[in-house]
């Protein structure tokens, strides 16, 4: 329902021209794509689908100001909206119940990422839930493809790959460290080939791999890169001269993994590990909005395997803020609804410093979602979302009102 009538218009109308310039004049546009090329691939059987139907006498039409047509935005976005369904489905079979499931395919958050905005993360997560799966099932060579795969569309997806690789090696598993070098060398040529042949490679590095570790501020060609991060927002100079933090996580996330998994379970401590860097990656990164939804199906997961009913629950709460904050705060609430950045709520979206009441508001969340994980199990109070209230208040008084960024002189 929501597919149809809201879109991202920056994020969609680029999909789109990509995919108009392939099936109308037969040019691959890799090199302005804004996602690395698996997606592209993706994109275009379902693209087919809908230029088919044009074919046959279909009738789109422009919806306000959106920069894709109704018919035509819903199968760009289709392959998101299945991902989340097999995410759905493969929830179910690790946990073997339907409620956490739920919590993930009914979360607002990634409801609105998949099906409002219109961005690919929902395909890193299926790959990334599979890999899990396979590794419940005791297939780590399997496993380790698929963590891959999850790589090539969104660079997180190598974060479980390492700390599992490193986990093969200290066991000493040789026949399968050899599976999983050589599903590596095969993803990554795979990831890099379009791009060496097209000269994309200068886009690929500095929009995607030293963005993501840390080491540029350049996304696209079209402008630098907006840090989403209070710590980024506050404290620019001084955090932009320190080391990669994404390097420096995925090394001490793949170091207590291996300490913890000689004690228990693997998947469960893998599960716990990725989730917790996730959460370090958004708080101590140049981080996007659209990771936060990285930690929904992980913290979900971990929740029911490890009898963790509070943080299951806190998932769908963490969900519904941080949607709230994306369409208010990150960005005004018409963009995605009007196809123009218009104020639907001027009263909680037109003031000073939104940036930064959202970037703090989101670091308390996930705060909060680390504890949960961290702590012993605890049973969810519904005074924590009076607290993520309060939180958000305190947050615009002291960040918009009194406006500390101000004092600080980074505003």
């Amino acid at each position: 329902m929501l597919a149809p009538v809201t879109g991202h218009p920056g994020d969609m109308g680029i999909f789109a021209s990509a995919q108009r310039a392939y099936f109308e004049q037969g040019i691959v546009a890799l090199k302005v794509f804004p996602a690395l090329p698996i997606l592209y691939f993706v994109q275009l059987p379902f693209y087919s689908l809908y230029t088919l139907l044009v074919m046959a006498g279909l009738n789109d039409y422009q919806l306000l100001f959106h920069t894709t047509l109704i018919i035509e935005s819903v199968f760009l976005k289709l392959p998101y909206i299945l991902a989340d369904l097999i995410t759905f489905l493969l929830l179910q079979r690790i946990t073997g119940r339907l409620w956490p499931a739920t919590l993930f395919f009914l979360n607002p958050l990634i409801i609105l990422e998949s099906s409002a905005w219109g961005i690919y993360d929902s395909l890193m997560l299926v790959a990334l839930v599979y890999g899990l799966y396979r590794l419940q099932k005791g297939d780590a060579t399997s496993s380790s493809i698929s963590f891959l795969i999850a790589g090539a569309i969104k660079l997180f997806g190598f974060l479980p790959y390492v700390a599992l690789l490193a986990e093969t090696v200290m066991r000493k598993n040789l026949r399968i460290v050899k599976w999983q070098i050589l599903a590596s060398a095969a993803v990554v040529a795979a990831m890099i080939a379009p791009l060496v042949l097209l000269g994309a490679t200068y886009i690929f590095f500095t929009g995607f791999v030293l963005r993501f570790i840390g080491l540029s501020g350049i996304t696209l060609p079209t402008g630098a890169a907006t840090p989403y991060s209070i710590l980024f927002l506050l404290f620019p100079s001084f955090l932009t001269k320190l080391p990669s933090p994404t390097l420096l996580i995925a090394v001490i996330v793949s170091t207590l993994y291996i300490l913890e998994v000689r004690k228990g379970s693997g998947t469960v401590a893998l599960i716990k590990w990725t989730l917790i860097g996730a959460i370090l990656l958004n708080i101590f990164s140049q981080s996007e909005p659209q990771w936060l939804a990285w930690t929904v199906p992980l913290a979900i997961t971990y929740g029911s395997l490890t009898r963790r009913i509070g943080l299951q629950v806190y998932t769908y709460v963490y969900g519904a803020a941080t949607a709230f904050l994306i369409n208010t705060q990150s960005q005004s609430g018409g963009y995605e609804i009007l196809g123009t950045k218009t104020f639907v709520l001027p009263f909680v979206e037109g003031y000073s410093n939104l940036l930064f009441v959202y970037a703090m508001t989101t670091f308390v969340l996930l705060v909060l979602m680390l504890v949960y994980t961290l702590h012993r199990p605890v049973k969810f109070r519904f005074e924590v979302i009076g607290f993520v209230v309060l939180t958000y208040l305190q947050a615009y008084f002291w960040l918009s009102i009194v406006n500390i960024p101000r004092i600080l002189g980074v505003v």
